[in-house]
């Protein structure tokens, strides 16, 4: 009797979170229901952060370049280093047209040199009034950017203490550094080091090596400067990677021009002691004779043969210093963009939508439980 009378009087009774593992959805969208204008009211108030974002954001032109790299070598040279391997020189090693890896290009685009040379870049924008201007004068003079809202206010706000940092720090530029060889090395000042990195992160080189591409894009307030930027990474790229195609021609034809000399001076001398022994053996009467002679003829023929040889590699190396043909393809060439690359509008409003409906719904859901902390502390604390 006592047992039922119990349950009797227990039936009713709500069990903490704790002894219970399920979840009433009933009672969940109860109190959604009930706290639906807060939601409404903090969903609306994050929709209106991400309309002003949306459109106070700065406007973005990306455009692409698409090009292949000839990597090909030549594979000429395999006779030259066997006949060379004759005289007791390696040049294996030595190709006629080499050419970088592609692996390399981040690396080349990522240097201070390639980037000096992108800030030399003309362009010209809407605040230049037709006049061309380098973009390392549009990074460090604000007359020529547009005004930037959003820039502003994080300026002011979360990046305020390196705003004051830096008021404190002044504007010292880096002094260059001679070494003890009195070889200058590159530095670069505060200013160029801020356009350094504005550069380095609105240019992007994607390999892929899969399909044996290279993609070249920049980002840029306006469309046609864009483009231009974009086109001008692509022209230093292909200079730096043909000046180490031409360094490398020039020192193949510097070796193989030493390597024709040697064989030269030695094809003459045993030509030389060939012609003396036949003169002073016209006879050739005893066999010991002949032997010696057929040994220095096949001495002279083989330092012919490497004369020979070389002779031709020494004309191929000279042409390969004339060659101008471009290491880089172009396959996609670049085109001013029509559409924008950022702010994507839509997906900050819809970003903005569903974070502020989350956060509302989370802290309707979580409150309570707060509250219940919160007034267990105090009684604890009384």
């Amino acid at each position: 009797m006592e047992q039922n009378r119990y349950i009797a009087e227990h039936k009713n009774a709500v069990l903490p979170p704790e002894m219970t593992d399920e979840i009433d959805l009933t009672d969940v969208f109860r109190q959604l229901w009930v706290k639906r204008r807060f939601i409404l009211k903090v969903t609306g108030i994050f929709l209106l952060l991400g309309i002003f974002i949306a459109f106070f954001s700065p406007v973005k032109y990306t455009t692409n370049c698409t090009v292949v790299s000839q990597t090909g070598k030549s594979g000429s040279n395999s006779n030259l280093g066997g006949l060379a391997a004759l005289m007791g020189v390696n040049i294996g090693a030595i190709g006629i047209g080499e050419t970088l890896s592609p692996s390399v290009y981040p690396q080349i685009v990522k240097s201070v040199p390639f980037t000096r040379e992108i800030m030399q870049t003309p362009i010209m924008v809407e605040r230049s009034e037709g006049e061309e201007i380098r973009l390392y004068d549009y990074y460090t003079n604000k007359q020529y950017q547009p005004f930037n809202l959003i820039g502003n206010i994080k300026k002011y706000t979360i990046g305020l203490p390196g705003v004051l940092i830096g008021s404190t720090r002044g504007n010292d530029k880096q002094v260059q550094v001679l070494s003890s060889d009195t070889v200058s090395l590159p530095t670069l000042s505060k200013e160029e080091e801020r356009v350094y990195q504005i550069i380095q992160s609105s240019m992007q080189l994607t390999l892929n090596p899969k399909e044996g591409y290279i993609t070249i894009s920049y980002s840029f307030p306006e469309a046609e400067a864009a483009a231009r930027i974009t086109d001008q990474v692509r022209k230093t790229l292909e200079k730096y990677v043909t000046r180490f195609k031409s360094e490398k021609a020039e020192d193949n034809l510097a070796f193989v021009a030493q390597s024709f000399k040697d064989a030269q001076t030695d094809f003459l001398d045993k030509q030389n002691k060939l012609a003396s022994f036949q003169d002073t053996n016209r006879g050739l009467t005893t066999a010991s004779a002949r032997a010696t002679e057929q040994r220095l003829r096949s001495e002279y023929d083989v330092a012919f043969t490497v004369y020979n040889e070389l002779a031709k590699q020494l004309e191929q190396a000279k042409l390969a210093v004339k060659e101008t043909k471009p290491v880089l393809t172009v396959i996609e060439p670049v085109v001013v963009p029509v559409q924008k690359s950022a702010p994507r509008r839509s997906l900050i409003l819809i970003g903005f939508l569903f974070l502020g409906l989350i956060v509302a719904t989370g802290w309707v859901l979580v409150k309570p439980f707060v509250m219940e902390i919160s007034r267990g502390i105090r009684q604890s604390q009384d």
